[in-house]
């Protein structure tokens, strides 16, 4: 006969239950307990109530499991005896042979008992001895660390099968306060197979996410490094903000690099700030780069740098991101990275539709030019804003564009510049005919001085105040024509633009900050002005043809956009758009596409020569995905010309395979065609085990500034839950 039976029981007025449970709220420590059993009894002169077969005990979101149950109300003490399981919805659960607790959880004994996590993990040990709530101590038990999701569902697997990996250790105390486990004398074991001896180790809870202490080490070896150690130190400082302190050793060359990354997250958002120091015990291999002008010879080297981003509103957010190194060439010493510069900057925006409005800064710090250190410019500030207006009653808009940016040097030019541009833009439908009518007029005003006073090579002497008028005009028109079948939808949709546009000042009486450069593709076939910024822009008579073209089935989806641009005038500045010949008609600018519903994509971009329709330039990129098997590549040609005077072809490719369910692989590579020369190549090996994450690369570079190549390699070996 099964009872159901709901009462009061002293025993189970504890807060907190076995196996390493957190504190209830005392709400919870008055509701009553549930006691199910084939049969229970109770004896009023000994106050010992007695439950036997299939016992089942709930309280608090707690179930403790047994054969038999005894609770003795004189001692108040709890005897749970055979197949003793002990289940807690937040740490994990407990099995045990036999279990002699106080009623109140307070301190007890469990004898041949496991504790399962809720990864897999888990501790045996012949005693367990429960002295404080939040003290518990095991007498020479093992942990097996790797998590495991069997015995993570079924938690009567756990010591079934041999462990990977262990600990041995005459003791362990569980400490729920700190969430750590302490043991002493502990015995690192590889399937049973003694490796290490360490007298002490102190291993987060597989519950505590975020822990003090240190992360798994990795090995690493450079021409510039040598063989080294990285052994990073975690520190939680509080639940919103960490700091990671990650020392590299080099064993070989004495070299010691300190890296330290504080991470902060805030009700707005998130940034993190970097500092790193170096002693400079570099090899002296390191002089194969060949852009090197000076080394530095300081006693200590190093960078700051750091990135953010904050949503203030829905509309409105900040973001910076930035690089400051002490000297030019650590970069290039210690990251194999020859940028020529690093770029910090800061942007704060409101975006409300298509209005907004930004402030950022910009500086930028010369890396590779040591005549050019002092002429860094420092964008401080820019200013952007745009505004429109809703369409009115032939759905004309009226927008309003406007920047102010002010650029400071060390030595060099002053530059401040006001900009504003009135535009009005009518589209309108004729037939099926989409067309569109902008005009706009651009206003600069400039504010220079010269202040050259270091050596910095001296420009054109600006007048300090002046201004100058860039009027323009586009006429803009597109026929969108579909059919469909039941098989194919065919969009064939040609276009066409018309643009008028002046540049009215002497463009060597201006300077320019901004581009004056750019390349014809088919992304800018059709925008009204292919040189960006404010200083300088495409001026003349131009127009642009093409159309596009798209077919989509039950193979995937076939585009091909193709086009060409003329001008009739081209007003004289000191800019270039190449990709036009010198009868100002343009190469033939385009792209075709595939893209299959699975598996595969290719796409190949294309410049064909206006007179002989040669393709002078071509990129194909290409892309394969399978269940195990991923592969890109990249391939670039641009023929010799008269638009391209050298000939440039280069080929990149990416491939990664997943040998097994643990184990990927990733090979990559870059080669300059034309020079013979293998830019980068690279070889990652990975494994991410229940246990073991295991990590091996070998990365070599070989930019056209090295004389020889540079090689690095890396190895990482970490044990979860460690």
């Amino acid at each position: 006969m099964n009872y159901l039976i709901t009462f009061f029981l002293l025993f189970f007025v504890a807060q907190n239950s076995w196996a390493l449970p957190s504190l209830k709220k005392s709400q919870q420590a008055s509701l009553p307990a549930i006691l199910k059993a084939d049969t229970i009894d109770g004896d009023k002169l000994t106050n010992v109530i007695t439950a036997n077969g299939n016992v089942e005990v709930s309280k608090d979101g707690s179930v403790i499991y047994a054969d038999q149950i005894t609770y003795s109300k004189n001692d108040k003490t709890i005897r749970a005896i055979g197949n003793v399981k002990i289940k807690d919805f937040e740490i994990g659960n407990v099995r045990a042979k036999e279990a002699e607790v106080k009623d109140d959880f307070s301190s007890g004994r469990f004898t041949d008992s496991k504790i399962v996590f809720n990864d897999g993990s888990y501790l045996s040990s012949p005693k367990i001895d429960r002295q404080t709530p939040f003290v518990t101590v095991l007498k020479n038990p093992i942990y097996s660390i790797c998590p495991n999701p069997e015995i993570s569902l079924d938690n009567e697997l756990a010591g079934k099968k041999r462990d990977m990996a262990s600990i041995r250790s005459s003791n362990t105390v569980i400490d729920r306060n700190k969430q750590v486990m302490r043991s002493k004398h502990g015995v690192f074991r590889f399937y049973n197979i003694p490796v290490f001896y360490t007298p002490f180790i102190q291993t987060p809870l597989p519950s505590k996410e975020r822990q003090t202490g240190f992360l798994h080490p990795s090995y690493a070896k450079s021409s510039s490094l040598g063989l080294g150690i990285r052994t990073p130190f975690y520190w939680n400082i509080s639940p919103n903000k960490d700091l990671t302190v990650s020392p590299f050793i080099g064993l070989s060359s004495k070299q010691i690099i300190l890296n330290n990354e504080f991470r902060h997250m805030t009700s707005y958002g998130d940034y993190r700030a970097i500092f790193e120091i170096a002693n400079n015990k570099l090899i002296s291999n390191t002089s194969t780069n060949a852009t090197v002008v000076k080394r530095s010879t300081k006693q200590y080297r190093g960078y700051v740098g750091g990135s953010g981003i904050f949503d203030f509103t829905t509309n409105s957010g900040l973001n910076f991101s930035g690089t400051t190194v002490f000297d030019r060439n650590y970069l290039r010493d210690y990251y194999f990275s020859y940028t020529n510069h690093t770029l910090s900057k800061i942007n704060l925006d409101y975006i409300k539709g298509r209005e907004y409005q930004a402030i950022k800064t910009i500086r930028i710090q010369e890396l590779e030019s040591v005549t050019g250190e002092k002429a860094a410019p420092w964008i401080l500030p820019s200013i952007d804003s745009h505004i429109e207006t809703k369409p009115f009653f032939f759905k004309e808009k009226f927008a309003l564009t406007s920047n102010a940016t002010a650029i400071t040097r060390q030595d060099g030019l002053q530059y401040r510049r006001t900009t504003f541009i009135p535009e009005v833009n009518v589209p309108f439908n004729l037939h099926g005919n989409l067309f569109n009518i902008n005009s706009k007029l651009q206003a600069d005003f400039y504010s220079l001085d010269n202040n050259f006073q270091y050596g910095t090579a001296r420009t054109n002497d600006f007048d300090h105040t002046q201004s100058n008028l860039k009027p323009d005009a586009s006429f803009g028109w597109r026929l969108p024509l579909i059919k469909k079948s039941k098989s194919n939808t065919l969009m064939i949709e040609p276009m066409a633009n018309f643009i008028v546009s002046s540049y009215r000042k002497n463009f060597n009486k201006l300077p320019n900050e901004d581009s004056n450069s750019s390349e014809l593709t088919v992304s800018n076939l059709f925008v009204t002005d292919r040189i960006s910024g404010f200083d300088r822009n495409e001026s003349g008579e131009r127009a642009s043809y093409g159309a596009k073209t798209s077919l989509f089935n039950k193979y995937g989806e076939f585009n091909l956009t193709a086009g060409q641009s003329y001008r009739k005038s081209n007003e004289v500045q000191d800019v270039t758009i190449r990709g036009f010949a010198d009868n100002n008609k343009s190469n033939i600018v385009g792209q075709a596409m595939y893209k299959a519903i699975k598996y595969f994509s290719l796409s190949y971009s294309f410049q064909l020569n206006e007179s002989n329709y040669r393709n002078d330039v071509n990129q194909v990129t290409a892309g394969l995905t399978f269940d195990r098997f991923t592969f890109t590549t990249d391939y670039l040609l641009i023929k010799k010309s008269l638009q391209n005077v050298q000939e440039r072809e280069q080929i990149s490719a990416t491939s990664m395979a997943k040998l097994t369910n643990r184990w990927k692989v990733t090979v990559s590579g870059s080669r300059d065609l034309v020079l013979g020369r293998t830019l980068s190549r690279g070889l990652t090996l990975y494994r991410d085990g229940c246990c073991t994450t295991f990590g091996f690369s070998v990365v070599e570079t070989n930019p056209s500034s090295l004389i020889k190549p540079q090689k690095t390699f890396n190895l990482s070996l970490s044990f979860k839950n460690l």
